[in-house]
């Protein structure tokens, strides 16, 4: 059992951290404006640290370490987070890297040529198209709905709370949303189907939602009225969309808490560096045990939460490369049970911080409102909500009996 970084993996985040601190830690307020998304000389720092091919394969213009992908995508993804608090950089990153895991997972080999390549390049997003207006966490109840006709998929519906709609009508095909959709109504979850639909189709229009946070990156509606979506770009097989989806969550997931964990340890280091100079009655503040014990609270949480998320990442890499090693059940308690706590924890030490800072925490000179703003957004139910991660602890600890989602 070893609970440290590769000499590589370790090299990788020193890379990352310095990188992040000279290059983007500083923009993060103009990010967090909104008025230029993700700025480019972001995304290429982000491309030439080989961060968005991460997890795709050499042969498809990646550089992913079999085996190794979701520990190297999990430290990525929270060293970029410690740098943007706003976690707009990170979703970005995360979103277009973990959903093109997925496509080199469940993809035809058509679609990874034409898709992945560019991922790795940063030329282009990829997101998940999930929620719909009548509801997010019971995804066997969607309406969005798909045929076939002429060697193409035909879908008709609306998507809700959709990450990256702008940021895919501005960079164009291949970036596109991977889509559940319903090919037989009448077989409710098992006759979902799982579709990689590409930007700007015909018959596609968005929405941008005003969002409290996360500014960098757009969140919106997606309705698409008879969009014709090619046969290759199909993920996996029809019919199993849902149970492709329920594999692609634990990594999107893991990758989320990642970003939260980066989070989280910047904000403790920002509360921690101003109660030691700030100084009230003669003495710093971090010398009130109100506040120390406080903080000593929160990195607990943060240390045990940490290496938890290291234990999914490795989890995962395991199953990937010798499917059966390890239990679905297992990855999915672990994976829920950080899911869960990390938001919370994240939004704890954010609001903790800012009364730490006192009237100057209630202004924009201090990140931490940018970052309550931000990790809020897997607060209310992003990647699935606090008591649906809670649902399936329920079940895959004690079986059909206890699950919520099942009459």
């Amino acid at each position: 059992m070893e609970f440290r970084y590769s000499t590589e993996q370790e090299l990788f985040r020193r890379s990352m951290r310095e990188w992040v601190a000279k290059n983007l830690e500083p923009r993060a307020r103009e990010i967090d404006k909104g008025e230029i998304g993700i700025p480019k000389e972001v995304i290429s720092g982000l491309v030439d640290l080989g961060v968005f091919g991460l997890a795709i394969p050499e042969e498809y213009g990646g550089h992913a370490i079999p085996g190794e992908e979701p520990l190297y995508a999990m430290i990525a993804i929270q060293e970029i987070a410690r740098g943007d608090l706003s976690m707009s950089t990170s979703v970005y990153t995360l979103l277009t890297a973990g959903w093109a895991f997925m496509i080199n997972r469940f993809g035809t080999r058509q679609l990874k040529e034409e898709v992945l390549p560019r991922v790795a390049r940063g030329e282009i997003f990829v997101g998940a198209s999930l929620t719909e207006p009548g509801g997010g966490s019971d995804l066997g109840k969607i309406k969005t709905r798909a045929t076939r006709k002429n060697g193409s998929y035909v879908v008709s519906g609306e998507k809700a709370y959709i990450s990256g709609v702008k940021e895919c009508d501005r960079l164009g095909w291949p970036s596109g949303h991977c889509t559940l959709v319903s090919t037989d109504p009448d077989k409710g979850h098992r006759g979902q189907t799982y579709l990689f639909v590409p930007a700007n189709s015909p018959g596609m229009t968005y929405s941008v939602y005003d969002d409290m946070g996360r500014m960098g990156l757009s969140t919106g509606g997606l309705v698409y009225k008879d969009v014709e979506v090619p046969a290759y770009c199909l993920l996996g097989e029809e019919g199993q969309g849902f149970y492709h989806l329920m594999q692609s969550f634990n990594f999107g997931r893991l990758l989320v808490v990642a970003a939260c964990t980066g989070a989280i340890e910047r904000g403790l280091e920002i509360s921690a560096e101003y109660c030691k100079q700030r100084h009230t009655f003669g003495r710093p503040l971090i010398k009130n045990e109100a506040i120390s014990f406080e903080m000593v609270n929160d990195w607990m949480q943060f240390d045990l939460l940490k290496l938890n998320v290291q234990r999914a990442a490795w989890m995962i890499a395991q199953q990937t490369q010798d499917p059966g090693s390890i239990s679905d059940k297992d990855i999915n308690k672990t994976i829920a049970t950080c899911k869960c706590l990390a938001p919370t924890l994240g939004h704890d030490v954010a609001r903790h911080g800012m009364m730490y800072h006192g009237a100057f925490g209630y202004t924009k000179e201090t990140p931490l409102e940018m970052m309550l703003r931000g990790i809020m957004s897997y607060e209310v139910g992003a990647e699935g909500g606090l008591n649906v991660m809670r649902g399936i602890i329920a079940r895959d600890l004690w079986g059909d009996v206890a699950s919520p989602f099942k009459a």
